[in-house]
């Protein structure tokens, strides 16, 4: 009797055993999806500004997935939401150990270095961001690069950067309006309708837009094409700065 209960726990165990060794990939699959899916929990609530929620999801994510280079970015971001720069630069680059070609978290470091005001950091993370043949969007690290050189400042070095987005992306919106708002800003008036134009063909106006629009349409001596730009801003943006720059220099002229 002894004996074949002996024989009966050995064999229990045996079974345990191979049966725990034939579910571990499986229970660590379910731990990688859990985690994939408290990742996107977590950049919701942060979309939302919900951090203690986003924290708690990103939390349990990192516990379910420490290897993943998709976890450690998203608590990246998390961190330096929270101002947390230390924490954030060490989950980047953790993220980065573990996949060195995920293009999307470099450009995310990228911007995050920027922020930080380590700008040759930064420039290095958005450009080999960008030369990655893999990265589905280089014209957003080509337009970060350029934004970042804004901040040497460096204007030469930023539109070198937005024509590069340009050229993988012509209609790339964040681009153009950078090269409209130097263009304006420089007074380039035939340029800045140019890009006024393009920019129009991709996204609603915005009152900067068409207040850039009336600036260079009246530098230019279209006041029919100045005055649409101005009528438009009145209308659909009646409240804003743009809009009280205009009937500001309307009321000018009259006197």
């Amino acid at each position: 009797m002894i004996a074949s209960r002996t024989i009966l726990a050995i064999a229990l165990l045996v079974t345990l055993v191979l049966s725990g060794c034939a579910t571990a990939p499986e229970v660590r699959d379910q731990q990688r999806r859990a985690a994939g899916v408290n990742v996107e929990l977590g950049l919701h609530y942060m979309r939302q500004n919900q951090l203690q929620q986003a924290k708690s999801n990103l939390d349990r994510a990192l516990q379910q997935d420490p290897g993943s280079a998709q976890v450690h970015a998203a608590y990246a971001l998390l961190q330096e939401r929270l101002r947390e720069p230390e924490l954030a630069d060490r989950h980047f680059r953790r993220a980065l150990e573990l996949e060195p070609d995920n293009a999307v978290a470099r450009n995310n470091y990228g911007t995050f270095l920027c922020r930080q005001d380590r700008l040759e950091e930064a420039e290095e993370a958005f450009t080999k961001a960008a030369d990655d043949p893999l990265y589905s969007t280089p014209e957003v690290a080509w337009t970060n690069a350029g934004i970042c050189a804004l901040k040497y400042p460096d204007e030469e070095l930023a539109e070198q950067y937005f024509r590069r987005a340009l050229q993988q992306n012509p209609n790339h919106a964040g681009a153009l309006y950078e090269m409209m708002r130097l263009a304006d800003e420089n007074d380039r008036h035939l340029q800045a309708r140019a890009y006024v134009q393009r920019l129009m063909e991709v996204v609603d106006p915005t009152p900067e837009i068409l207040w850039v629009c009336y600036r260079a349409e009246l530098a230019l001596g279209n006041r029919d094409a100045s005055g649409r730009c101005a009528l438009r801003l009145k209308n659909d943006f009646p409240d804003a700065e743009e809009t009280q720059r205009v009937l500001e220099r309307e009321a000018r002229g009259r006197r």
